[in-house]
């Protein structure tokens, strides 16, 4: 690309080829025809020669401004196409546009979306659920305002997105009220060989695994899952003890009957916010990290 070249030049080159003359064009584009004459001049002397010969009667293309038209018409065809597809594919005003990793807990989810979604707010919520990488391909894409999320991106990969920490929990291991008297009497010792439903990846899973590794326990993986409606219904039928955030603990146990075995001293579930860049610019995602902040924060 040669340095000097200026595209609002080039644009008004392109309506003069089309109208076929300096008057014309500059009646369309509101500009002098003095100033459109000097920009002509310049664009002529960035590209190194003649674009256009001086007619009675308008102007003519030379063989090189021929040329250019045909660059040109190819440009601003482009640079519609471009606009519209951004225009397309940018979220909508009024509505909120979320992804969420399937490991995220419904519950937390309900809570911290309330400000967000009351009546008065008029906030249409559409969340989308899926994996890190392709979730925040659509936030840095511009289709998702924001992701939630229990574990942080790899910073090489998504060095645009900045992480919002709403809250932390200590972890503690759930079970049916069966497991849990069994367990419970010499924790953790008692866990070596204990039925356990993990995480598949991800943070939580690496700090269990240090855990159980400083202890010397070695549980039974029964079922590795990051689905945390599947992971509790499991728990809930008896297949093995699930680690579960203690600010979840009474819906645990309300709604699936589950008990808390014991915690795990220094493991804490976390649940972030992730933004493209470090400011927030939909209002409710601030709602939305504020609220989580003061329900979740500490806990």
């Amino acid at each position: 690309m040669p340095a000097g070249l200026n595209y609002r030049h080039l644009h008004h080159f392109w309506i003069v080829a089309q109208e076929g003359s300096l008057a014309g064009a500059s009646r369309r584009l509101g500009v002098q025809h003095s100033t459109l004459s000097s920009q002509l001049r310049s664009l002529e002397a960035a590209l190194g020669g003649r674009l256009l010969l001086r007619r009675p009667r308008g102007v003519r293309l030379t063989p090189r401004g021929e040329v250019v038209r045909g660059y040109c018409d190819q440009i601003f065809r482009l640079g519609g196409e471009l606009l519209e597809a951004a225009q397309a594919q940018a979220p909508a005003p009024g509505r909120l546009y979320l992804g969420m990793l399937p490991s995220v807990s419904r519950s937390l989810l309900h809570e911290t979306l309330r400000p967000p979604l009351s009546a008065e707010a008029a906030t249409r919520l559409e969340v989308a659920v899926g994996d890190a990488g392709t979730l925040c391909g659509e936030l840095i894409a511009g289709r998702l305002h924001a992701v939630i999320t229990d574990r942080l991106p790899l910073r090489a990969a998504h060095g645009d997105i900045h992480a919002h920490l709403i809250g932390q929990s200590r972890i503690g291991l759930y079970g049916t009220r069966r497991l849990a008297e069994r367990y419970r009497p010499g924790y953790p010792d008692s866990l070596d060989g204990a039925p356990l439903l993990l995480p598949a990846a991800g943070s939580l899973r690496e700090a269990l695994a240090s855990w159980f590794a400083e202890e010397g326990i070695r549980p039974r993986i029964a079922a590795e899952i990051d689905d945390v409606p599947l992971l509790k219904g499991l728990a809930a039928r008896g297949q093995g003890l699930a680690p579960i955030g203690r600010w979840l603990g009474e819906d645990a146990r309300r709604r699936f009957g589950l008990m808390q075995v014991g915690l795990v001293p220094g493991v804490f579930a976390r649940l972030y916010v992730l933004t493209l860049g470090r400011r927030v610019r939909h209002p409710a995602v601030q709602q939305l990290i504020d609220r989580g902040r003061d329900r979740l924060g500490g806990r």
